[in-house]
């Protein structure tokens, strides 16, 4: 299932250009050293020249691990059939990078695998090179992909509840964030595990163990469905901070007697059935 909470678009890394995978099929050599769609070519930035929008475009899964495969599928008119198509990232403002190539199947269909190397939120399109003119050419809608930076996690909490965090905070068996060495206190940290995400703020320093960067609290990872030191991916929104809130597991109610959702979807298609308590904006 498509993540349903994903609140960053802090960018981090090097330059776009630099960090850009290509994953191709169906490609045609070009005698620049990169890869010909048409008139575009795999790694040159180009103006956005598109002459028209039509068909679909999905990316699945639509939030990633950096370079885990997501694959783009979707529709063009059917008249460009056995055509050439590029995928392409927006670097910067009405610039476009084609990152990957496959060709548009009889029916006007398209599947284009891509391992992406870049960290962040962005805005993807297809592009036919059916036709010679870059300012004719055809593009899909503009859709979004996450892409999340991988680390290691583990989690804490038991023998701890009741004592105060390093960022002021209670530490209960409910609240949901996590401790990290150096980020401020407050800042959003947007967690994906698996199908999952969920966005939650520092609330504590460490861990100082085991190469982690980051330690969960209870509530998160049982949240996420974690239960040993993991692997996961994450993005932080630096420049603002959060509130922590609470969780609940399914089946059970909080302290105001409402049982709500825990703000992660879960493989089932439910909502998860934990609660969801606080979430103001913290203190500057």
């Amino acid at each position: 299932m498509v993540p349903t909470h994903i609140a960053s678009r802090w960018v981090v890394g090097g330059l776009l250009a630099a960090a850009l995978s290509y994953g191709t099929a169906g490609t045609a050599s070009a005698s620049n050293g990169g890869t010909a769609v048409g008139n575009r070519t795999v790694g040159k930035p180009v103006p956005s020249l598109v002459g028209s929008t039509l068909g679909t475009i999905t990316f699945t899964p639509s939030s990633v691990v950096q370079g885990q495969l997501t694959v783009a599928t979707g529709t063009l008119d059917s008249s460009d059939a056995g055509q050439p198509v590029s995928l392409e990232i927006e670097s910067k403002p009405d610039v476009w990078d084609a990152v990957a190539t496959s060709t548009v199947g009889p029916n006007g269909a398209f599947s284009i695998n891509w391992h992406a190397k870049i960290i962040g939120m962005f805005s993807m399109r297809v592009v036919s090179g059916a036709l010679a003119s870059s300012s004719a050419s055809v593009s899909t809608p503009e859709t979004s992909l996450s892409v999340f930076r991988p680390v290691v996690a583990t989690w804490y909490g038991p023998g701890l509840y009741g004592h105060r965090t390093a960022c002021g905070e209670t530490l209960t068996r409910h609240i949901l964030g996590v401790a990290h060495r150096s980020l401020p206190c407050g800042t959003p940290v947007t967690l994906y595990f698996g199908s999952q995400s969920i966005t939650v703020p520092v609330i504590d320093r460490g861990p100082y163990a085991n190469g982690a960067t980051f330690d969960l609290t209870s509530a998160t990872a049982q949240a996420l469905g974690i239960t040993e030191t993991v692997k996961l991916g994450f993005t932080a929104e630096r420049g603002l901070k959060i509130a922590p809130t609470n969780w609940y597991p399914a089946g059970t109610t909080g302290p105001t007697g409402v049982t709500g959702v825990t703000g992660v979807s879960g493989a089932s298609g439910a909502t998860g059935g934990g609660t969801l308590a606080g979430g103001a904006p913290a203190p500057s």
